[in-house]
């Protein structure tokens, strides 16, 4: 598979993943995010808050489009792919019925593995075409996770902390941004939802940290 643009190849155990600058991992036609976090918009605008509409829709479109740009045929989504129950007739259940279509046309299955978030949506009953599976689901030579055990023998992909960290430059200047973190065989991916935030990690010992930003993922010094 040729190199996407911007991307970083990391390895864990056998398995080679790219890190994409969209904040996604790609494997084997397979694409694989963590935190969007749909409906976070409405349930901020409807405590007072004011924050951007139409953060569900452009999220939605850019998994769309990810997936469509790698010829990918299955979509996971590392848990909080909502951050509370959508609500009937909202337009964020619109959305999703009409993405879910539009994968389905194309041949791609979508699963989900349930999230601290997700444990407030009705499964079953969210909408046709999700696959909703369990905290260390297998798909192939990998475990997928929402939270990080920290230490894992074997590769595992996880979501749930938005990872972020500060590089520090001389004379005081500094920049962050979000980072895939390497811990071990497990990988932590950065929230791809445009409404999350980012937590500063601390890297241990052997760890390894992968910036994003401007367009590209930068492995940084030190992992």
């Amino acid at each position: 598979m040729a190199k996407p643009s911007g991307a970083t190849c990391l390895t864990l155990g056998k398995t080679a993943l790219w890190l994409l600058p969209e904040k996604a991992v790609l494997w084997d036609r397979t694409l694989f995010v963590a935190d969007v976090h749909l409906e976070k918009a409405s349930f901020f605008q409807r405590q007072g808050f004011a924050v951007p509409k139409g953060s569900d829709a452009e999220d939605l479109e850019r998994l769309r489009s990810l997936l469509d740009v790698h010829g990918c045929e299955r979509l996971v989504v590392l848990g909080d792919f909502f951050h509370r129950p959508l609500r009937p007739g909202s337009s964020a259940q619109a959305h999703l019925a009409a993405w879910l279509e539009v994968l389905e046309r194309a041949g791609v299955s979508v699963h989900l593995v349930g999230g601290n978030h997700d444990g407030a949506a009705p499964q079953k009953d969210t909408a046709r075409g999700l696959h909703w599976e369990r905290e260390g689901w297998r798909l192939g030579p990998l475990s997928c996770r929402h939270e990080p055990l920290g230490t894992s023998e074997e590769p595992t992909l996880a979501g749930h902390l938005h990872p972020g960290y500060r590089l520090r430059a001389a004379r005081k200047s500094s920049f962050y941004g979000p980072v895939f973190w390497r811990r071990g065989q497990e990988l932590v991916l950065p929230a791809f939802g445009s409404l999350t935030g980012t937590l500063a990690v601390r890297p241990g010992p052997g760890d390894a940290l992968f910036l994003v930003a401007e367009g590209a993922v930068h492995p940084l010094p030190g992992g």
